[in-house]
């Protein structure tokens, strides 16, 4: 049960966290959903650098794995983007581009976040 409340409390914040910086970003002009990158940015580079930390400890795996960082990161929201770049939109162009920036960044990131935790 304890689990179960720990990735509440960590989903609630992850999500708090994240439509935050979806406000923020609704002020930068850009043709690409920047929030929805620097989400995922950040989850996948802490992700790599805490998961040492929190397999290590009954707690911290639920509270900022599955928690903090499941709801802070989004896939869906992605797909839902990448779908509308392609098909609402149409810019196949910038559809190819934001998602290497997203699969190609996020795994440079999460590299990093791997580096530096070993």
């Amino acid at each position: 049960m304890i689990k179960i409340l720990l990735i509440m409390l960590g989903g609630g914040l992850g999500a708090v966290v994240r439509a935050a910086i979806t406000q923020a970003c609704s002020r930068i002009p850009s043709e690409i959903p920047i929030a929805t990158l620097i989400v995922n940015l950040a989850g996948s580079f802490a992700i790599s650098l805490l998961s040492g930390f929190a397999l290590s400890n009954e707690w911290a795996s639920p509270l900022l794995i599955v928690g903090f960082l499941g709801g802070l990161t989004t896939f869906s929201t992605l797909s839902l983007e990448l779908k509308n770049l392609l098909i609402e939109q149409p810019k196949p162009t910038l559809f190819i581009m934001y998602s290497a920036l997203q699969y190609l960044l996020c795994f440079v990131a999460c590299w990093f976040g791997f580096l530096i935790a070993n």
